[in-house]
């Protein structure tokens, strides 16, 4: 590291143990340098283009970040991605999913799963700050929606829009440019969305379980009810809801609803909620286990609640 600049020091840092020739030409380290560097075993090509620092660890993470500076009219997307920024119901992928504009003709070598599209544009992509070029979130949602079922999409597209990465507006406008009968995963993209609505978006899997279930017995439930003023002074958001009865659903999968804290914390929200007339209902992870059955009761509870309400 001592015959390094500073300023090519810093930036290896921020790839994570990576650079490019153009960036080190740009530092001042010229071919014969880098060879000299490579000879000494201070740096190591990995890409025809690209450089590793010997001593830096091999991660993952580092072969991303090296695919996208070796090939930097692509980007990072599918399942890869999904996995590297903490998304659900990924399946397990051998090959690292790189995405290129067609008519590209590269050498991408082993282990990489090349996904070319005639479709890219500025919209598709965005850079991180290690260097990594990956799939922007309304694109991201567009690949897995070819490499996923309908209902783990459908979960995944919950997730990305409660977290607040992309809005249905967004997801909307990837529709429009993207979807097309010969590209794989416009239906199940589109068709998601149009089922959806414009509805706001579940917190968890199981979540989105409780919602379907309910809507496909007929209770007109929604999702992320707006938040309601407690007596106490407290303002709640409700996971599903019919407003009309003051009817809830809770859904208690974070183990913190498990200790005891957790467990009278729900105890008194539950009371406030009792005293301005909310009935309220908690479905578990134990509780899904037998799914079909929670569900049912939980409808008729529904309908119960209901005729009470009109009498």
């Amino acid at each position: 590291m001592s015959t390094l600049s500073p300023v090519v020091i810093s930036l290896i840092h921020r790839q994570v143990g990576h650079i490019t020739s153009r960036q080190l030409s740009e530092a001042g380290v010229g071919r014969t340098a880098r060879q000299h560097l490579v000879a000494k075993g201070v740096l190591a090509h990995v890409h025809k283009s690209v450089y590793r620092l010997v001593s830096a660890e091999v991660t993952f993470e580092q072969r991303l970040i090296a695919l996208s500076l070796a090939h930097p009219a692509g980007f990072i997307t599918g399942p890869t991605l999904g996995g590297y920024v903490g998304l659900r119901k990924m399946p397990k992928a051998s090959a690292i999913n790189l995405c290129l504009p067609h008519g590209h003709v590269v050498d991408i070598g082993a282990g990489v799963r090349l996904r070319q599209s005639t479709q890219v544009t500025s919209e598709d992509h965005r850079r991180l700050e290690n260097g990594m070029v990956v799939a922007s979130w309304p694109r991201l949602l567009f690949d897995l929606a070819a490499d996923l079922r309908p209902r783990p999409f459908a979960s995944v597209l919950e997730q990305v829009v409660d977290q607040g990465h992309c809005s249905l507006e967004d997801l909307g406008a990837a529709a429009r440019r993207l979807c097309h009968p010969a590209r794989a995963g416009s239906v199940l993209f589109a068709g998601t969305l149009v089922q959806r609505g414009e509805r706001a978006a579940v917190q968890s899997d199981p979540e989105l379980t409780v919602l379907e279930g309910l809507l496909a017995r007929g209770v007109p439930v929604v999702a992320q009810h707006d938040q309601l003023q407690l007596p106490n002074g407290r303002r709640v958001r409700i996971d599903l809801a019919v407003p009309d009865i003051r009817w809830a659903v809770e859904i208690d999968v974070h183990p913190s609803h498990l200790r005891p804290d957790g467990v009278t914390r729900d105890h008194r929200r539950d009371r406030q909620l009792h005293l301005v007339d909310w009935q309220v209902e908690h479905v578990t992870e134990l509780d899904l286990i037998d799914r079909e059955r929670v569900l049912d009761e939980l409808a008729e509870l529904y309908r119960r609640r209901a005729a009470a309400r009109a009498a």
